[in-house]
């Protein structure tokens, strides 16, 4: 069977009969486990090995970009950026890309691109199955985002290695770990050649710590993870270099946790309060845990915690990292107790209480202004939208010339709506007079077709 030809009628039949090689590439037996003296087993092969479990697939219905680039290809991370920045015309199809499993619970990273703008999102584990997920957060930004299997009660999925934060040596070898090109589980090996990279954004500098691989990071590589020669993940692969061969980035795993840790919290999960975001600092070879943010009128605020305060143990042990901290946090539920030592303070207990939230349809009414309706199969239906979920505006209770009924948000900040119950979540740590962004959906008809644009609005709570 040769590979090289099977590619050519992918292009040429579309996004369907790629669904179907996802398929047939992914139960490919390998074949029979080899003797533990055989020579194949080198350090790779443990490797990946140790990874394949905690490695996804992911293919999601989505709104695709059809627009022109301002950037005319010159700028190697172009593709991911335009995809954000762009007005969006285009219609439903199915992306291909890959996630890493970070937590028990079903909870998986990928790129923020992979999942942007998706109506569906698919995860197939490396037993061959499909379950749905809904989408926790994301940071466009960062180009990251988290996703959760709706039926994680009932998956038991390995978490992923983690290397230690800039625990990193140019020349080490280095293995993209991912599904390209809809293949299946799949991987390249190169060399780390680069740690320090800077993305830029109109002159601006974005970011200057990402990593640089010669290892093959293909369309639907993205998502996934690059591994050392010990199975431990060092970085997300998230864009290539269009214009050269062996040019491949990541996101170093030290971003990668910072940003997990806004998100493995119990507020983002179910409508509770602890009050506090962890985070990690690396500096002179010390590693740090400090609280980043303190919620205002929650336990963590009530009982002194402030940003800035050294957490030097969670329930009675020192935090491995971040992520190990963000484990403990995002579990808790009403009524649940966890044991914090802070270095300011000694130790300190905190109770996790329920939030009392408004009805849905009200909390929107009072604090955004606008009247709102979930936007069910049924709705989408009849007003003619090629997708479903969201909240439809059926009214604006202010002067505005910026929303408009028929509009449809779909996030608040970096928080996904799918219904009343997101917007709550999304809203929870808010008050009056805070400044919140939200993002809405516009479909218009235009010829015939239907054109898709994006509309972003800063408002302020009432």
């Amino acid at each position: 069977m040769n590979i090289f030809r099977l590619l050519s009628p992918i292009k040429q039949e579309g996004t369907t009969f790629v669904a179907m090689m996802t398929v047939v590439f992914s139960n490919m037996a390998i074949g029979a486990p080899p003797e533990k003296d055989d020579p194949r087993i080198t350090p790779t092969v443990k490797a990946v090995s140790r990874v394949l479990p905690s490695v996804v697939n992911i293919g999601t219905e989505k709104i695709i970009s059809t627009g022109a680039s301002p950037w005319n290809g010159s700028d190697p991370f172009e593709k991911m950026l335009r995809d954000f920045f762009n007005q969006q015309a285009g219609v439903k199809t199915l992306s291909l890309g890959s996630g890493a499993v970070i937590a028990r619970g079903g909870l998986i990273v990928t790129n923020a691109h992979v999942v942007h703008r998706a109506t569906k999102i698919i995860v197939r584990t490396s037993d061959g199955k499909n379950h749905l997920a809904r989408e926790v957060a994301s940071d466009q930004l960062n180009d990251l985002a988290l996703l959760q299997l709706l039926d994680a009660d009932s998956v038991n999925l390995p978490p992923i290695p983690l290397a230690k934060p800039d625990s990193l040596m140019l020349g080490e070898t280095v293995i993209a770990v991912g599904n390209p090109f809809g293949l299946g589980n799949s991987i390249s090996r190169g060399v780390l050649s680069a740690t320090q990279r800077e993305v830029s954004y109109r002159g601006k500098v974005i970011f200057s710590d990402i990593l640089q691989t010669d290892a093959a990071i293909n369309p639907g590589n993205s998502g996934g993870p690059l591994i050392n020669i010990k199975g431990e993940m060092i970085g997300i692969n998230t864009a290539i270099f269009e214009a050269a061969d062996g040019i491949g980035f990541a996101v170093p795993i030290k971003r990668v946790e910072n940003v997990l840790a806004k998100w493995l919290i119990p507020e983002r999960f179910r409508d509770v309060s602890l009050g506090i975001v962890p985070a990690v600092e690396d500096e002179n070879d010390k590693v740090t845990f400090k609280i980043q943010t303190v919620f205002p009128e929650s336990p963590a605020w009530d009982a002194g915690l402030r940003a800035g305060n050294i957490i030097t143990a969670v329930n009675g042990a020192p935090p491995k990292n971040v992520l190990a901290v963000g484990e403990t946090l995002w579990r808790l539920d009403s009524g649940d107790k966890v044991a914090l030592d802070v270095a300011e303070r000694g130790r300190v207990v905190l109770k996790v209480r329920a939030i009392k939230v408004l009805d849905g349809e009200k909390l929107a009414r009072n604090r955004l202004g606008l009247g709102l309706h979930i936007l069910t199969p049924k709705l989408a239906v009849a007003m003619g939208y090629p997708f479903h979920g969201g909240l439809v505006v059926s009214k604006v209770l202010f002067p505005s010339d910026t929303i408009k009924r028929g509009d449809v948000l779909v996030r608040v900040n970096g928080n996904p709506v799918y219904d009343f119950k997101s917007l709550r979540r999304a809203l929870a740590n808010k008050r009056n007079g805070d400044r919140v962004t939200l993002f809405f959906v516009i479909l218009e008809q235009q010829g015939g077709n239907i054109a898709i644009s994006r509309n972003i609005v800063p408002l302020t709570l009432k």
